[in-house]
């Protein structure tokens, strides 16, 4: 009895070991197989039970087909273009994953190799192609696309031909973005198929439209002031400047600056020599006769009811403009500036005929029952001083103006608006200080024998001097 249940034994024991040695038999047989295992696949292409060779056949037939097949088309408008994948060189990684994708199972230890495949079975899983394709043909196409698309902005424009208006049409601008453009294709090469796409492209609305300038139809202030046109180089000057200060929008809320608008004073832009004033006296400079410009223009926008910014008078006073009515300009330190405070856009417009400069601010007359005033009051009045020097190399008679004198003045200017005929607003302009300068003369004290009586143009003129100096 005893002896039965040992063979029983010994019987299952044997059992078991020609078992697992049958297993591990297959198993082996299994993982020494050639062919790639069970449930795998690229890119959605089932490769299982093929060797790579064959694998790679079946690839690259079912995706050179679709290669040759596919295109992604751009389309903007009416317009189309077309990128096809052939011409691109498109190609895959096809090698290089079948030899990942044939690794399951084939490599390591063999329990490793045993457990992927066993795993592979029961487990899908798909290896992703990487493609490649040359960019240079997308990113030309891309740039000639643009060239053919694109459109600048432009802004409607007014131009006043003395005595009317015309106005143009406005353009939206219209730039492809080539950036957004060869990304988004990027994201579609890997689909391979026939791809339709619109182009991204970025409106840019213009600044100005036609429907913003046909309201400006008002002449809102105007002022002239008269120059020597005998004095060529000044004259010159002042058609210069006014020719850049003609045709100017100013849009509501927008500052005007007269150093900006006229640009540098300089000789290459068509400025002359002619008198400036500098340390209190005339003397000869680039672009002498721009500040008969800025002081023109600054009574037109007071006369316009428009906001100054800045402003400041000369340091003399002038004979083209009353006291407290003038605005210089020097370099690009001293500025004429004011605002557009109406709710339309405004248009300056300036003219030279004969001796006369003449600007007229255009708009919308919000208020045509209103009138402006500007009035200046004189607070102070300092008379010079005439230093009379007498000038022994002088001929008795003779008299030099060495120093020309200017009266100082103390103006406080007003703006005042009327409605209907009755004030509504006093607006302080603020105070004008011009300089006094004393003045130079030499009189001649030389006595020169002469024959006969002197002629009347021989006798000096007299003065009423305060300090007198010989020299």
């Amino acid at each position: 009895m005893k002896g039965y249940k040992l063979s029983v034994g010994g019987l299952a024991y044997i059992i078991i070991v020609l078992l697992i040695a049958i297993v591990v038999a297959g198993a082996v047989a299994v993982v020494q197989g050639e062919e790639i295992r069970a449930n795998i696949s690229i890119n959605g292409i089932n490769v299982s039970g093929l060797s790579k060779i064959d694998a790679e056949k079946r690839l690259k037939g079912i995706l050179q087909d679709k290669i040759e097949s596919s295109f992604i088309s751009l389309k903007f408008d009416s317009k189309e273009w077309k990128i096809n994948y052939r011409d691109l060189g498109y190609s895959y990684n096809i090698e290089e994953t079948v030899n990942k994708a044939y690794a399951i199972g084939h490599e390591g230890v063999l329990l490793k190799k045993i457990t992927e495949t066993l795993r592979a079975r029961f487990t899908a899983q798909n290896f992703e192609l990487e493609s490649n394709y040359n960019n240079e043909p997308i990113n030309k196409l891309l740039t000639d696309i643009s060239k053919e698309i694109n459109q600048e902005v432009v802004d409607a424009t007014i131009k006043y031909t003395g005595t009317s208006f015309s106005v143009t049409e406005e353009k939206i601008g219209i730039r492809l973005n080539q950036e957004d453009a060869a990304s988004l294709i990027t994201e579609q090469m890997n689909k391979v198929e026939v791809v339709v796409m619109e182009l991204p492209v970025d409106i840019v609305q213009p600044i100005v439209k036609k429907s913003d300038l046909i309201v400006i139809q008002d002449k809102l202030g105007e002022f002239s002031t008269k120059f020597n046109a005998a004095d060529a180089d000044r004259s010159t000057n002042i058609k210069v400047a006014t020719n850049s200060a003609n045709n100017v929008l100013i849009r509501p809320g927008e500052v005007y600056s007269v150093n900006e608008t006229l640009g540098p004073r300089l000789a290459k832009y068509g400025y002359k020599d002619a008198k400036v004033i500098i340390n209190n006296e005339l003397v000869p400079g680039i672009g002498g006769g721009v500040c008969q410009v800025s002081s023109t223009l600054y009574n037109a926008v007071l006369l316009s009811n428009l906001k100054v910014i800045e402003r400041k008078n000369h340091s003399l006073t002038l004979s083209y403009v009353g006291l407290g009515r003038d605005a210089t300009i020097s370099g690009d330190y001293i500025d004429f500036k004011f605002m557009n405070n109406t709710n339309y856009p405004i248009y300056i417009y300036g003219e030279v005929k004969g001796s006369w400069v003449k600007f007229t601010v255009f708009g919308k007359n919000e208020h045509p029952d209103r009138m402006v005033k500007i009035v200046s009051e004189t607070i102070k009045t300092i008379p010079p001083t005439i230093k009379i020097i007498e000038d022994p190399t002088l001929p008795v008679g003779t008299t030099i103006e060495e120093k020309k004198s200017h009266t100082g003045y103390i103006v406080k200017t007003q703006r005042i608006v009327y409605e209907n005929g009755k004030e509504i607003l006093r607006d302080d302009l603020g105070t004008s200080n011009y300089r006094v300068v004393n003045g130079v003369i030499r009189v001649g004290t030389k006595v020169v024998q002469s024959v006969g009586l002197p002629l009347e143009d021989d006798i000096a003129p007299q003065f009423s001097p305060i300090l007198t100096e010989n020299n």
